[in-house]
């Protein structure tokens, strides 16, 4: 009998040995995802950082969204919360038959828990100029501020779900864009400054008309939360 192990042999060994590790990662509890409350971009506001729900900063908004609307769309971003913190609490018990599952919903959930919180607090009861310290920025990036709002519209009639004005510090540029879903179409990297919630459910108690919503929204964007957004994010 030979000593030496063929290579068909050594190859069999070496797969059953990896089979062996892979299998004993995926069955392994994922890491813990914990971070410091006192720290993060929203450090100090209720919301998506401590997982807690962010009140309305507006009951209502009057010539634009009622206290009913705000109310029906506050409930679906309460219901986002909630599915986060259970997706997170089904990951941290193991769940490993149900991971896939659960790592896809803990970026849909997520997403749409920052999205509905920076959509809420980016609404002003009323008309708000643009500062002037954020205005060459607009120029520099978007054109002037009736070019910008003429494409984001069309961004937010084209979209399913969001339209956002982010800023990438990759490539330190503005950009308009499209999501489709929660998970379908972010830009990675980049900072939202402007975010516009399309579903029904953000619009239909007072708009019958998508196109009526828009406008209106674009004339209750809160700049001043806009200027403060970009200035936490901007590279420079």
């Amino acid at each position: 009998m030979t000593n030496v192990m063929s290579r068909r042999g050594v190859l069999v060994s070496l797969a059953a040995v990896t089979g062996g590790i892979l299998a004993s990662e995926l069955r392994a509890a994922p890491p813990k995802e914990t971070g410091l409350s006192s720290e993060g971009l929203l450090v100090g506001r209720p919301g998506f950082q401590p997982r807690s729900i962010m009140p309305l900063p507006h009951a209502e908004l009057p010539g634009f969204l009622s206290r009913a609307q705000l109310e029906v769309h506050h409930a679906e971003y309460e219901r986002d919360v909630e599915n986060l913190k259970a997706t997170e609490k089904a990951l941290s018990e193991g769940n490993a038959g149900r991971y896939a599952e659960l790592r896809r919903a803990q970026v849909t959930s997520a997403n749409a828990v920052l999205l509905h919180e920076f959509y809420f607090s980016g609404l002003a009861p009323e008309k708000v100029e643009m500062p002037r310290s954020l205005v060459p920025h607009m120029n520099e990036h978007m054109g002037d501020l009736a070019s910008w709002r003429e494409d984001f519209t069309r961004c937010a009639m084209a979209a399913k779900a969001w339209a956002a004005l982010v800023y990438d510090p990759y490539d330190d540029r503005w950009h308009n864009a499209v999501m489709d879903g929660d998970a379908e179409g972010v830009w990675v990297g980049a900072n939202p400054l402007v975010v516009c919630d399309v579903a029904e459910h953000a619009y239909a108690k007072d708009h019958p008309r998508r196109e009526d919503y828009i406008a209106k929204f674009c004339d209750h964007i809160d700049w001043n939360e806009v200027a403060k957004r970009y200035k936490a994010v901007d590279r420079m």
